[in-house]
C-alpha cells in the first residue's frame, strides 16, 4: 500500500487550524501520481453538451421535449415519446483551441508548426451520440406505447493541448530546489555508493530521477545544487496534453400513458477514459559575464526535461428516473432525477527525465564525454498500477433536471431546461493511499458548492421538410465563495457556455439528416507550473522553502461539427 505523503496537507488549502509542520507541494508538474480532488472533480464534471445533432442544435434542452436519443441521459421519460422505432448515429468532428495568460512564448517566433510537438490548437474526430429505440407495444389501453432504447451519448471530453513558458526566470525559481527541499523536508537518502534505487512511494520518483540525472546532488548536509550556476537565467516550458472522454452506454424503458403522462428510467454505465502527458523543461542560460568557471561549477547543466504519464480508466454506473406531462397538447412539462454514477477506476503512471551536462573542468568523476565536452543522461521511472482491490473508487454529484417545452401552431418548439448539480457531494470512497479518502471529503465540501445550469432552445419549421434550429447552454460556477481564486494543482472547468444552431433536412417520413454547429467557451481556475511552500508548527511560512513557478490562466474555445443520420422504422 502507498504511503500517505506531506501533500495531504495541501488538501485542506492551507486552512489555519493545521498546527502540525508540512511542506505542500503542488502544481502541474506534481501531484501526477495519484488521482486528486481535483480529478475527480474535473471527471465529474458535465454540462449535457453533446448528442443528436437536432438536441445539440437546440442547447440540449429535452429534459421536457424528449423523443430523441440524448433522452436517454437526459429524462429517460422522453424515450416513451418515439411513436415508431428509431436508429440514428451521429459522428462529430471538435475544433479545440486553448490560449494561456501569464506566460511567453512557447516557440521562437516563426517556427513551423510542423516542429511544434506541443501546440494550442487540437482537431478531433469521435462520436457524440448512436443508438436505437424500439416499440415494443402499441395498445390504444392506458398503456399506449412501451418503448426500450440503448443509446451512447458521449458525457464529457478531455481532448486539450496547453503550453505556457517563463523565459529569463532567476536560479532560486528552478525546480530542483522544490526537489531539493522535497528530499531534506521528508529525509530522502541515497546508498552508501550513492545509488538512489525508486521506492514504493511514486510521489519521490521525481526527485529521484532528478537525482540520476545531475538536476540535485546530497552530501551529509542534505540536498543541494551544483550543476546550475546562482546567476543562470532560467527558460522555463510546460505543456499539458489531455485525451480521453467519457461515454455513457444507456438501457431504457420509456412508458407512454394516454399520450399525456410519460415515465422513463435509464440504467446508465459509463466508460471513462482519460489520458494526461505533462512535459516541463528547463534551460540553463549563462551571458559571458555569469558563466561560471570549471573551478566553480565543474559539471554544468544545459537541459532538463521532465515527462509524465498517467491514465485514469474504468467503469461507472448510476439510475435516472423520469416523469413528462403533456396537460395540454402543447405544453410539455418534465421531471428528471440522476442518481450519482460511482465509478471503478484504474491508475496508472509513470515518467522520465533526461538532460544534457557540460564538463567545464577537468572532468574529475570521469564521465563518458562526446567530443564537445558533453554527457547526457536519460533515465525513466518504474510504472505504477492501481487496479482491482488496489484500485480507486469515487462518485459524482447528483443531480435534478427540470424543463418546459411549448409548441407553437406546431411549427414551432421553444424548449428551455434548469439542472442542479451539487459537486460538494462528490467523493473518493477508497484508494490504494490510506486515510485519502477521509483527506478529500472536507475539501470538496469546502471548495465546492451545487451549480446551476440552464439549456434553451428553439425549432422553427420554415418549410414543412426543412427547421431550423437555435440553442444556448450556461453552466453556473461551481466554487464557492471565497475559493473564487483557487489554485489546484491542475486547472479545473468552474464556468462555461455554448451556442448552438442547426437545421435538419426530412427526406421522406423514414430517413432524416440533421446538421448542428456548437462553439462553446470554458473558464478554468489558475494554475502553476510547480509550488512548494514549507509551513512550520505556528502555521507560518518559511521563505527559504518556498518556491514557484508564475501563475496561469487558460480559456479554452471549443468548435463541435454534427451530423446526424436517422431512420425510423
Amino acid at each position: 500500500m502507498r504511503k500517505l505523503y506531506t501533500i495531504l496537507a495541501s488538501l485542506l488549502l492551507g486552512a489555519s487550524s493545521l498546527t502540525a509542520q508540512s511542506y505542500d507541494v503542488g502544481g502541474t508538474v506534481l501531484n501526477n501520481d495519484i488521482i486528486g480532488w481535483f480529478d475527480i472533480y474535473n471527471l465529474s464534471f458535465t454540462s449535457h453538451n453533446y448528442g443528436t445533432a437536432r438536441s445539440m442544435a437546440m442547447g440540449n434542452a429535452f429534459t421536457a421535449l424528449g423523443a430523441d436519443m440524448i433522452s436517454a441521459s437526459l429524462n429517460p421519460a422522453g424515450i416513451g415519446m418515439y411513436v415508431d422505432s428509431d436508429f440514428s448515429i451521429t459522428p462529430m468532428m471538435q475544433f479545440t483551441k486553448s490560449h494561456t495568460k501569464g506566460g511567453d512564448d512557447y516557440y521562437a517566433p516563426g517556427t513551423p508548426k510542423s516542429h511544434q510537438r506541443y501546440r494550442e490548437d487540437l482537431n478531433r474526430f469521435g462520436m457524440s451520440s448512436a443508438g436505437a429505440v424500439f416499440t415494443v407495444l402499441k395498445s390504444t389501453g392506458v398503456v399506449t406505447n412501451i418503448n426500450v432504447g440503448f443509446a451512447y451519448n458521449r458525457i464529457a471530453d478531455f481532448n486539450q493541448n496547453m503550453r505556457v513558458a517563463s523565459i529569463g526566470e532567476s536560479s532560486a525559481n528552478t525546480i530542483a530546489n522544490l526537489f531539493c527541499n522535497i528530499g531534506n523536508v521528508d529525509g530522502l537518502v541515497t546508498n552508501d555508493d550513492g545509488t538512489m534505487p525508486f521506492g514504493g512511494d511514486p510521489f519521490y520518483w521525481g526527485s529521484t530521477l532528478a537525482y540520476k540525472n545531475g538536476v540535485i546532488n546530497k552530501d551529509e548536509q542534505g540536498w543541494f545544487i551544483d550543476r546550475i550556476g546562482s546567476e543562470a537565467e532560467i527558460d522555463q516550458y510546460n505543456a499539458v496534453q489531455t485525451r480521453g472522454s467519457i461515454g455513457e452506454y444507456a438501457l431504457t424503458i420509456g412508458f407512454n400513458l394516454m399520450d399525456k403522462i410519460y415515465i422513463g428510467a435509464s440504467l446508465g454505465l459509463q466508460s471513462l477514459d482519460y489520458r494526461r502527458e505533462v512535459f516541463y523543461g528547463e534551460d540553463y542560460i549563462y551571458t559571458e559575464e555569469t558563466l561560471p568557471t570549471g573551478e566553480e561549477i565543474p559539471y554544468q547543466l544545459t537541459y532538463m526535461n521532465y515527462q509524465q504519464n498517467s491514465h485514469i480508466s474504468g467503469m461507472g454506473v448510476n439510475l435516472k428516473f423520469g416523469i413528462t406531462a403533456r396537460p395540454v397538447n402543447w405544453l410539455r412539462i418534465g421531471v428528471a432525477y440522476h442518481s450519482p454514477t460511482w465509478y471503478d477506476a484504474n491508475f496508472q503512471y509513470g515518467g522520465s527525465m533526461w538532460s544534457e551536462t557540460y564538463s567545464a573542468g577537468n572532468n574529475p568523476d570521469g564521465y563518458d564525454l562526446n567530443r564537445n565536452g558533453y554527457f547526457h543522461d536519460d533515465v525513466s521511472s518504474p510504472v505504477l498500477t492501481d487496479e482491482g482491490p488496489y484500485g480507486w473508487n469515487f462518485r459524482s454529484p447528483s443531480r435534478l433536471l427540470t424543463g418546459v417545452a411549448v409548441t407553437i401552431g406546431r411549427r414551432v418548439i421553444l424548449s428551455a431546461d434548469y439542472e442542479r448539480s451539487w459537486y460538494q457531494t462528490n467523493r473518493l470512497e477508497s484508494s490504494p493511499i490510506q486515510g485519502l479518502a477521509s483527506g478529500y471529503t472536507p475539501t470538496f465540501k469546502d471548495v465546492f458548492k451545487g451549480s446551476n445550469t440552464v439549456r434553451v432552445g428553439a425549432e422553427a419549421y420554415i418549410l414543412p421538410f426543412l427547421p431550423i434550429r437555435v440553442g444556448y447552454i450556461w453552466n453556473g460556477s461551481t466554487l464557492r465563495d471565497g475559493y473564487e481564486d483557487i489554485v489546484a494543482s491542475h486547472p479545473m472547468v468552474t464556468e462555461q457556455w455554448f451556442a448552438t444552431a442547426g437545421f435538419g433536412i426530412k427526406f421522406s417520413e423514414s430517413l432524416y439528416l440533421d446538421f448542428a454547429y456548437q462553439y462553446g467557451v470554458s473558464k478554468q481556475s489558475k494554475y502553476q507550473s510547480f509550488y512548494g511552500y514549507y509551513t512550520d508548527r505556528e502555521g507560518n511560512t518559511v521563505d527559504d522553502l518556498t518556491t514557484e513557478s508564475r501563475l496561469y490562466s487558460t480559456h479554452t474555445n471549443r468548435h463541435h461539427a454534427v451530423l446526424t443520420l436517422g431512420f425510423r422504422f
